[in-house]
């Protein structure tokens, strides 16, 4: 895209000597105020408004590519082998006296 900067004693009038430099219609161009007109005291130390017309085919935004993502492969659990089921406890023999 391309731009001008242009003067004038108002926003519109800079806005218009813009336009007419580059034959182009309002609709056809972006308008940024870059500074404001002051009037000063007294007309001392005015200055004139600043406008930037941008025109022309507007660029493409540049897409950042997308970040790569590795498909997570989710593995089996792995089988714990059960633990030895404890041996039940032999009944203890009880020594009658007879």
């Amino acid at each position: 895209m391309s731009y001008i900067d242009v003067t004038g004693k108002t926003e519109e009038e800079a806005i218009r000597k813009g336009l007419e430099q580059l034959g182009m219609d309002r609709d056809d161009v972006s308008v940024e105020i870059l500074e404001r007109a002051k009037s000063g005291f007294l007309g001392i130390g005015s200055s004139p408004a600043r406008v930037r017309l941008t025109y022309g085919p507007e660029e493409a935004p540049v897409a950042e590519p997308a970040p790569i993502v590795k498909p997570v492969v989710k593995k089996p659990a792995e089988e714990k082998p059960a633990a030895p089921a404890a041996k039940p406890a032999a009944p203890k023999a009880s020594l009658a006296s007879s």
